[in-house]
C-alpha cells in the first residue's frame, strides 16, 4: 500500500439494548478475543487502524451503555458518528423491538434516510433460545434501509469483521464525491458480474 495515501477517518456508533453483546462485539473486532461478561456503565471509545479494500481507515468505535440517557446526550453521540451498528439478540425480543425507535431517532438527528447503518442480530450460538427469526431481522433491515448480518460474536471473529467492514464501506462510499461514488459503484458492479459469470453456483 502506498504510504503517502491519505488515511480515511471513520467514526462508528454501536447502539442496542442491554445484554445484546455490543461490548463483546467491539472487543472481538479490536482484539479478536471473546470475553463474555461485561459490566461497564460508561461509554467507551475504541480506536484502531484497518485496511478495507486497499484503503487505510482510521477507525473510532463508540460503545454506549444501554441506560436512560438524556435525548441530548444520545443526539450528541449520533451527530458525532458517521455510521451505526444497531445490535439486538435473537434470544431477546425486547432488544429487537427497540431497533425501530433507535433508527427513527438516528434518521431524525441526521436529517435523512440514507444514513449508513447495519443491523446486527447476535447470539446465533444460542439457537435453542431464539425469539426472533432471521426472516424477521431481514424484513426489519429492509424496512429500515439497513444492511443486515446475523452472527455469533462468541463463535467467530470473521463474521464480526464482515459486519463492521460492511458498515465501513457504506460510510466511505457515502463520503466520496458523487462522480467518484458512481464510478466506484460501477467498478463493484462489474466485479460482481465477472464473479457471477465465473461461478453460477455462488451463494449469497
Amino acid at each position: 500500500m502506498d504510504s503517502s495515501r491519505k488515511t480515511v477517518p471513520v467514526k462508528l456508533l454501536v447502539l442496542g439494548a442491554h445484554n445484546t453483546g455490543k461490548t463483546a462485539l467491539c472487543v472481538r473486532f479490536i482484539t479478536k478475543r471473546f470475553i463474555g461478561e461485561y459490566d461497564h456503565k460508561k461509554e467507551v471509545t475504541y480506536r484502531c487502524n484497518r485496511v478495507v479494500d486497499q484503503e487505510a481507515v482510521e477507525l473510532e468505535i463508540l460503545d454506549l451503555p444501554f441506560k436512560e440517557s438524556s435525548a441530548a446526550s444520545l443526539e450528541s453521540s449520533i451527530c458525532w458518528a458517521d455510521g451505526f451498528l444497531l445490535v439486538y439478540s435473537i434470544t431477546q425480543r425486547f432488544s429487537f423491538t427497540e431497533i425501530p425507535r433507535l433508527k427513527t431517532f438516528i434518521d431524525k438527528t441526521k436529517h435523512g434516510l440514507g444514513v449508513p447503518t447495519v443491523l446486527v442480530a447476535n447470539k446465533t450460538d444460542l439457537e435453542i433460545g431464539r425469539e426472533v427469526t432471521m426472516e424477521e431481522g431481514q424484513k426489519m433491515a429492509k424496512d429500515l434501509r439497513c444492511g443486515f448480518r446475523e452472527l455469533s460474536v462468541a463463535e467467530t471473529v470473521l463474521a464480526v469483521e464482515a459486519a463492521v467492514f460492511q458498515l465501513i464501506r457504506l460510510v466511505v462510499d457515502q463520503q466520496r464525491p458523487l462522480p467518484d461514488r458512481r464510478s466506484y459503484m460501477l467498478t463493484v458492479r462489474h466485479a460482481l458480474s465477472r464473479k457471477l459469470t465465473r461461478s453460477k453456483t455462488m451463494q449469497w
